[in-house]
């Protein structure tokens, strides 16, 4: 197979070369010579992408090479490709549909082409779905989660109807399991919140207050769990987790603000490149009751309370998880003038793990981390 474009051919010489280094020496290397030039680009075969040189390379025992592997990736077939995307989603129970299964390839071509290839592929298909499994099970499981998320979806729409009149508050999205549009019975309508600028605090404990108020604490009907400000939505965590979170999300208050917030994630492209970004909505006005709410205050009284309410929970964090060391509490409780987010379990570290072992025991590969 003839790669198109010359600068591969240098990267599998470095690649070649650390391979003859004592184990630390090939990680150092790796590191410094592939991933500190941040080659931000792919390279492509035809039109399939097989190398995207921006990860951190890892080494494990021996000359063994790892799931992020780039000498692993350039032998990356259709096949392998498919079975990686499904292998993700097994964990949650979820079969794909065939424009799924496409949307989460982890292989850059065009529709026609996946088309034509997965016609022939290996891969079982049962019921209009794709699965690794041998039955059917995790198919009607599917559908019987998707027949409880009815209530919870249409609830939802009510919530962001609710959630556009709260002050500074720009933009809230569904995330979580409803964002995929199934409930296994205990799913909360999960949010991702924007607000304004310097606001996010207020913000913030504008939700908690009328949860605590109007839903007795319930986080059944209002989980915001992850709040970035409208200037500042790139988000730091860059792993193939977030980045299925971030292009799952469904728009319950400004649709134009989720357009912008995906266009400042673009590396997700790295995880999903047939996922396209399409510009769509209209942006969301200002309601009545947010004008007169936040003009009720003056700008510079309403920073300092902004800030003290940061500090507020920053001190909350620390004082309920003393277990904790603080590099390990601004992971699970970011909490900056821009950012917060309340993740106590890890939810995201314990997917990724399982997700790069079971890569490994099926003697699979693809990227599932970036680093900067």
């Amino acid at each position: 197979m003839q790669i198109r474009r010359v600068d591969v051919l240098s990267v599998v010489t470095e690649i070649l070369k650390a391979q003859r280094m004592p184990v630390g020496s090939r990680l150092k290397a790796a590191q410094h010579r592939l991933v500190a030039a941040r080659m931000q680009r792919s390279y492509t075969s035809g039109s399939h992408q097989v190398f995207n040189a921006s990860v951190v390379t890892k080494f494990t025992s021996g000359s063994e090479l790892a799931v992020n592997s780039p000498e692993l990736w350039l032998q990356m077939s259709f096949e392998q490709s498919v079975r990686a995307a499904l292998l993700y989603f097994d964990m949650f129970d979820f079969p794909l549909t065939e424009n799924e299964l496409y949307f989460f390839l982890p292989l850059k071509m065009t529709r026609s082409e996946f088309d034509s290839q997965i016609r022939h592929s290996e891969v079982r298909k049962s019921g209009g779905y794709y699965l690794l499994r041998e039955t059917d099970q995790i198919i009607q499981l599917r559908q019987s989660r998707e027949k409880k998320a009815k209530r919870m979806l249409a609830a939802s729409h009510l919530v962001g109807k609710t959630l556009r009149h709260f002050p500074f508050l720009r933009g809230a999205f569904l995330s979580g399991s409803l964002s995929k549009g199934v409930d296994s019975g205990d799913a909360d309508i999960d949010l991702f919140i924007v607000s304004a600028e310097d606001r996010l605090w207020i913000c913030r404990s504008a939700l908690i207050g009328f949860k605590k108020l109007f839903l007795l604490n319930s986080k059944k009907y209002l989980c915001p769990n992850y709040f970035l400000t409208e200037k500042h939505l790139k988000i730091p965590e860059k792993n193939i987790f977030t980045a299925t979170e971030i292009i799952t999300l469904r728009p319950l208050y400004n649709n134009l603000l989720l357009a912008e917030f995906l266009k400042a994630n673009e590396w997700i492209s790295a995880f999903f490149p047939n996922y396209e970004l399409t510009d769509s909505g209209e942006p969301a006005g200002i309601s009545p009751v947010q004008r007169i709410s936040e003009r009720i205050l003056a700008d510079e009284y309403l920073e300092r309370m902004d800030k003290r309410l940061m500090e507020y929970f920053r001190k909350v964090w620390k004082q309920r998880y003393p277990g904790f060391d603080d590099a390990r509490r601004e992971f699970l409780f970011r909490t900056t003038p821009h950012s917060s987010k309340i993740h106590p379990n890890d939810f995201q570290t314990r997917v990724l793990t399982g997700y790069e072992k079971r890569l490994e025991e099926n003697h699979l590969w693809r990227l599932t981390r970036l680093d900067d």
